[in-house]
Formats: C-alpha cells, structure tokens, sequence
C-alpha cells in the first residue's frame, strides 16, 4: 500500500500546476511591408495574459465580444508594451490599430500598421510576451508572403530578430529554430511522456520498441501532412481531450496485464491525434506555404529527436527494472499514477477546457 500511497503523492503534486500537460502558450505575427508601411497581424488567446490585464472580467474562461470591447485598449496596450517593432538606430514609432476582432473562441486577431519616416528594407522585432504570459511563451513570427516568406521563434531566450526584409531571414535559421521547437514541445510535453512510460513499461523487446517508435512516426506524419494542407482540421479542445485518455487507456491495459489490441496499433492511433496537436501551433499562417510546410517538418523532427533521445534514456531503465525483483510492485504503481493523470487531464480540457 505504501506504493499507492506515493502514486496519489505524485499525482497531487501534478495536478496542483495546470501547466504541465502541454500548455504551449504561443502567439503570431505576420509581418508585411510596402516601401515606408508595415502592416502587422497579431494573434494571441486573450486569456493567456497571466501577469497582464485581465481580459476575462468575470472569469468563466471564455472572452466575450463586450469584455473585448471594454479592454481592448488595455489588452492593445500590454502587447505593443512586449512586442516591438522598429527600423534599426531610427526612433521608436507608434503603431495605428487598424483592426480587432475574434479569429476562434478567446483567440484575438489584431491589425496594425507603421508608418516610418523611411523605407523599410530592415526591421528589428523585439517580443517580452513571455513576461506577461508564461515562461515557456513562444512568438512565431512570419516574413512576408507567398514563396519569399520566412518564419522565425521568438522566446525568452532568443527574443530579438533583425531582419533584412530584402533577403528575409535565412532557410537554416528557419529549420534550425523549427527543430528546436520540436524538441522543446517534447520536453515540456508532460502528457506526452506520461504516454511514452506507460508504453515502455510493457515494452520488453528492442523489436517491440521499434514497432511502438514506428508507429508512432507514422501516425503522426500522416495527419501533420493533412492539418499542413488544411485538408482535415480538428479542434485542438477534442484532440488534447482524446490525448488524455490514450493516456488512461494505455495505462489501464498494463494494470490489468493484458493488451486488447496491439500496442504498436494504439501508439499508431495515438499518433494520428497528436499530429493534429503539432499542427494547432501552427495553424494561424498560411497552411498551403511551401515554406510553412518546411516549418512544419523541421519542427516534427525535432519531436523525433526529442522522442528518440527520451526513449534511449528510459528504455534500459524500464527494461532492467522489469527483470528485477521489484517488477510485481512497480508496474502497479506506475500504472496507477498514469491512468489516474490521464483521466485528471480529460477532464479537465474535456470539462473545463
């Protein structure tokens, strides 16, 4: 009993920070320019201002059109407070709102336009948001349009781009930032890796593995490809919902020591939803871009990678903890901490969102 007792502990602790489980707080800009004009679109969700202005008045975790209405200054404000754009040693200069309005529900898209005393062929982007957000907040910034565009990752630690609008910003950065991202949604994908335990606990085999680890990869390649041509679009609320009891399931199945259908054939299914999660980060550029397709691919790599080196950390941990002695106690207890996760996780996005 002693070991159930701990699963509840860690359960407990888990539960007590709602952040956890893959709450990536994003936002987007696309940036376009004409000679001295830049037009700027700004999307953010309005309850994601943490340790900003409260947007949500009253607090039922949905932003009305009249709560918009009565702070959209302030909301206006806090943002153009963190995000900055610029010419290059010229003076700061004060953007017009040209434009607000809901693009999804609590999602903001807001339109503005500088006006530079010369034209415009370098841009400095600045973006502090993860100070009024969450720490872990990304800014996915586009460079124009059609087949010159670029995208670049603004966070806390690479907070500033200087940008030659002539030439855009580099295809490696681009890779190289995406990949990165990738990686970093692993990391901080706790529901995710919740998952890959309970799969690893009933992996036995470097075979077995393989076919999970497989699965997997094509699974979520397959629907990164269709959210990427916009061909099939789920909400993001349903598929972390699905996420969360994939979770449970998995879990349950090593509890009760038996598999009702093939591993590898749940880690397949598991990874056609979380293809449709990768794809939610993105989903405010424009979806049939070449180049936000390479985005998209470079930043599935980096969950491969990610993914990859989680597994080659804990496989042979899993592996020699289940030929020892302890194996009749730990599989339990493990199992019963997930499936209890999983279930917490469902609902709350299910329930709560």
């Amino acid at each position: 009993m002693p070991g159930y007792a701990a699963s509840i502990v860690v359960i407990a602790s888990l539960a007590a920070s709602p952040a956890l489980a893959h709450e990536f707080s994003t936002s987007y800009s696309v940036i376009r320019v004409d000679g001295p004009r830049a037009e700027i679109g700004f999307t953010i969700s309005a309850v994601e201002l943490h340790n900003g202005p409260t947007i949500d008045t009253d607090g039922d975790g949905e932003v009305t059109d009249a709560e918009l209405e009565a702070s959209i200054e302030i909301f206006s404000s806090a943002l153009l407070d963190n995000y900055r754009v610029s010419l290059p040693g010229r003076d700061p200069v004060v953007p017009e709102r040209t434009g607000y309005g809901f693009v999804a529900p609590n999602v903001v898209r807001l339109d503005y336009v500088y006006r530079f005393d010369g034209e415009a062929t370098d841009l400095n982007v600045v973006s502090s948001l993860d100070t009024i957000t969450q720490e872990n907040h990304r800014h996915l910034l586009q460079i124009g349009e059609g087949a010159g565009m670029r995208h670049t990752v603004l966070d806390r630690d690479y907070p500033e781009v200087e940008i030659d609008y002539t030439m855009g910003i580099p295809l490696w950065v681009t890779v190289y930032e995406f990949v990165v991202l990738g990686v970093e949604h692993i990391v901080t994908g706790y529901d995710h890796l919740a998952f890959l335990v309970a799969l690893l606990l009933a992996t036995p085999t470097l075979l077995s593995l393989a076919k999970v680890v497989t699965a997997f990869t094509i699974g979520h390649s397959v629907t990164l490809a269709l959210a990427t041509l916009d061909v099939v679009v789920i909400p993001s609320r349903l598929i972390e919902s699905l996420i969360a009891l994939s979770i449970a399931y998995v879990a349950i199945e090593n509890f009760l020591g038996r598999q009702f259908v093939h591993r590898w054939f749940v880690t397949f299914l598991f990874g056609l939803i979380h293809g449709f999660g990768f794809s939610n980060i993105l989903r405010e550029f424009v979806l049939t871009s070449g180049r936000l397709a390479l985005s998209l691919f470079s930043f599935n790599a980096g969950v491969e990678i990610g993914q990859l080196a989680f597994v080659a950390v804990v496989f042979p941990l899993v592996w020699r903890l289940g030929r020892s002695r302890w194996k009749d106690r730990i599989l339990p207890v493990a199992s019963v901490t997930i499936m209890s996760l999983g279930f917490y996780w469902f609902v709350q996005r299910a329930i709560f969102g």
